[in-house]
């Protein structure tokens, strides 16, 4: 899973000009910074603080807790389970009768950053995320069909409003539920294939604070800092909804068996583009502070002691820049590539390793489209990842299974966008678990991962819109880690 997942890019939106009256005496003309969405999930770390688990970037991997305990490995010998609709839609084919999987990953994500001047930290305000999961297949002769509910990215972060990085995004949240017809042909005694229709529903919310000292007042380029207001001065918030958007992608797998001990298997899921088409609110945020000193601005003089929120206040109001409108983007869930090998050692004991790519190079820029306010570009540029998992799965009895793996993830935002939306980096992840025979129908499995994510320098504040950020705008060191419990019941009626 990808940490604390990402998006919430800020961009700018220039307050029109309005007549003066009572409570605007002059002409105001102002450049704001606003929050938009942009990708990044997760997994959640968790993901869905849905920051990202093991797929880094916003991607969530853990949708069965058999796969998940032996770190996610799976794809040449999926578990007994549903969960091959998502790790490898070829190893349906092993199932008998019907199946029926159930269950959740409970995410715990915590973490802080850094500022290197103050020294001051601030902690990750996550609460445990659920993370559910839901399959049902029917196998009968070499054929077998199947439905999956899962959520391979998300993304949540949450942040105390006092955080430096609020001006970024302090509370924020990207969903995507895939729905998975599969159907799996075992084409001979050896090889099967398998492939799925992601049907893909996606949310998301954003929340982010401007701030008024960085805000141009006047026409000439005087912004409200030279004209005497402190930096990091709240006098609105932002947020952007979307809910419900649609995408459409595929799932493709295969296993050969090559012998009775060696089972070799892949699989590619196909890029997944979703178009958002949400509304952009601005709620004011009360300053408090009046005009320092006479101020100049469009060739009127703002006597000293106006209140700064009656300047504004117009902004928030019909015909300013400020009101409710549309908002519009597009985010792309990267397509991935798995390969694996499983080795049965001995009858009861079976040792599994996959590699995973996945392209995150398609997240290079996120475009925001405003009904009123100026259009802006977040420059992503995330790097492709590489990832490794090793895991091991042990019959230790005729009811129980005892499993555990390893894996090691490659990050995918580079050292210029590590952001307080998906401040995530390379990972190291334990994980261990069990399965237990409660019927002969009935089986319940568990699982427990550890993440122990790469410390990173970032930022706290955006770049200028479509231009690229620099790790010059780095000024702390986030940290983070994870805890993930997960637990599934299957039930099988042959």
């Amino acid at each position: 899973m990808g940490v604390g997942h990402k998006i919430i890019p800020t961009h700018t939106i220039p307050i029109a000009r309005r007549a003066a009256d009572e409570t605007n005496p002059f002409n105001l003309e102002m450049s704001m910074r606003s929050s938009t969405l942009a990708l990044g999930l997760v997994f959640a770390l968790v993901p869905l603080g849905f920051s990202s688990v093991q797929a880094q970037g916003f991607g969530v991997y853990e949708h069965g807790s058999c796969a998940m305990a032996r770190a996610g490995t799976g794809v040449a010998s999926p578990c007994g389970d549903g969960s091959s609709i998502f790790l490898n839609p070829a190893g349906l084919t092993s199932n008998q009768g019907i199946t029926l999987t159930a269950g959740a990953t409970f995410i715990g994500a915590f973490g802080n950053f850094t500022e290197d001047r103050t020294r001051r930290k601030n902690d990750l305000d996550n609460d445990i995320i659920p993370v559910p999961h839901v399959y049902l297949t029917y196998a009968k002769d070499r054929y077998t069909v199947g439905l999956g509910v899962f959520a391979p990215y998300g993304l949540e972060t949450k942040w105390p409003i006092s955080f430096e990085g609020r001006f970024a995004g302090f509370d924020n949240t990207l969903q995507s539920i895939y729905v998975q017809p599969t159907v799996a042909v075992k084409l001979t005694d050896r090889i099967s294939i398998g492939a799925g229709l992601d049907i893909v529903l996606g949310s998301v919310e954003l929340n982010q604070r401007l701030d008024l000292s960085e805000q141009v007042a006047d026409p000439s380029g005087l912004t409200f800092a030279q004209a005497g207001i402190p930096v990091g001065t709240d006098f609105a918030t932002a947020k952007l909804d979307a809910d419900l958007q649609t995408g459409v992608g595929a799932n493709f797998g295969v296993i050969f068996e090559a012998t009775d001990w060696l089972s070799i298997g892949a699989r590619y899921m196909t890029q997944v583009d979703v178009d958002y088409d949400g509304d952009a609110t601005f709620t004011a945020v009360p300053t408090g502070l009046t005009v320092p000193a006479d101020l100049p601005i469009a060739g009127t003089v703002v006597p000293a002691g106006t209140p700064v929120d009656a300047i504004v206040a117009s902004q928030f109001q019909a015909g300013g820049a400020l009101v409710k409108q549309g908002v519009k983007t597009s985010i792309t869930m990267p397509d991935m590539f798995v390969g694996g090998v499983a080795v049965k050692a001995t009858p009861e004991l079976s040792l599994l390793a996959d590699y995973q790519w996945v392209h995150w190079s398609k997240f290079d820029q996120l475009p925001v489209d405003f009904a009123i306010a100026p259009d802006r570009t977040i420059i992503e540029n995330y790097d492709n990842t590489n990832g490794i998992r090793l895991g091991f799965d042990w019959t230790a009895s005729e009811r129980v299974s005892i499993r555990g793996g390893y894996l090691y993830h490659e990050a995918a935002a580079p050292p210029q966008t590590v952001t307080p939306l998906l401040p995530e980096g390379a990972r190291n992840e334990f994980t261990l678990g069990f399965g237990f025979k409660l019927t002969d129908r009935l089986t319940a499995t568990a699982a427990y991962q550890y993440i122990r994510q790469d410390k990173r320098r970032g930022r706290v504040r955006e770049a200028p819109s479509g231009q690229p950020a620099t790790t010059a705008l780095n000024t702390g060191l986030y940290d983070f880690k994870a805890n993930l419990v997960g637990v599934t019941f299957t039930l099988n009626i042959p």
